[in-house]
């Protein structure tokens, strides 16, 4: 059986380590988060589009499942990703580092990330968001606008 997009989009955030790990859940891979122990996994539905979403088990609790687009899941994971591995740093190096991981994730998915547009300012933007607003507050504002 061919690997679909959002197994291969899975198996990429399962490797943002330390942000997240990969295990296997009734034989699916999936992706938890370490953070706080929400549970990303393939979503299957019957529409052609269903692979384009993954399920999130919010905090692991089946109860507590959305379907989400898995590239917003895998925006918000790698921009959390990016912003550990980069909270000292400049933010030209943060943006570096985006870049680089946008084109890693393409090329390993087939995917691109919603925020990886040509031309986009999106990084400054959310840089000086976080420093008016802080780190918290906006990742909140990007959770809602993600519908999480």
């Amino acid at each position: 059986m061919e690997e679909g997009s959002n197994e291969r989009i899975i198996a990429f955030i399962a490797n943002l380590m330390p942000s997240y790990v990969g295990e296997r859940v009734n034989g699916q891979w999936c992706a938890r988060s370490l953070v706080d122990g929400t549970l990303i996994l393939p979503f299957h539905g019957t529409e052609d589009a269903s692979d384009e979403f993954v399920s999130v088990l919010w905090q692991g609790d089946p109860g507590r499942r959305t379907a989400v687009l898995a590239v917003y899941v895998a925006s918000l994971a790698i921009a959390r990703y990016v912003e550990l591995h980069h909270i000292a740093s400049h933010s030209k190096e943060t943006r570096l580092e985006m870049q680089h991981m946008a084109h890693h994730f393409t090329v390993k998915t087939g995917e691109a990330l919603v925020f990886d547009e040509p031309g986009s300012d999106m990084m400054d933007v959310l840089g000086r968001a976080v420093g008016r607003l802080g780190e918290g507050a906006v990742l909140e504002l990007l959770k809602r606008a993600a519908g999480f």
